[in-house]
């Protein structure tokens, strides 16, 4: 993985909470950052993922892809997220083929 740098402004409370995470875990700034964007980036793709289903926008497949998950994983956060799973005949069919 390349690492690019880049420059932010936080506010000083949220930088004072990711250094004491880092100091707790034994890391530097730069790796807890780097790890909270991340879970931060997957949440966003997951419930953006989960309303483009639910509108019936995207497909399972799809939305799958871009959360970055597999269908499985996706199928568990639609449970967890009380979301109905749009599996009809015709996406059988397209399955099938």
């Amino acid at each position: 993985m390349k690492f690019e740098r880049v420059s932010l402004t936080l506010p000083g409370e949220m930088l004072e909470k990711s250094d004491k995470i880092a100091k707790e875990r034994k890391e530097d700034r730069s790796t807890v950052m780097r790890e909270l964007l991340s879970r931060g980036l997957n949440d966003y793709l997951e419930k953006s993922t989960i309303k483009l289903y639910s509108d019936g926008v995207i497909s399972l497949g799809k939305a799958s892809e871009i959360a970055c998950v597999s269908i499985w994983k996706f199928i568990d956060l639609l449970k967890e997220n009380k979301v109905a799973i749009k599996y009809d005949i015709d996406d059988m069919k397209k399955d099938m083929i």
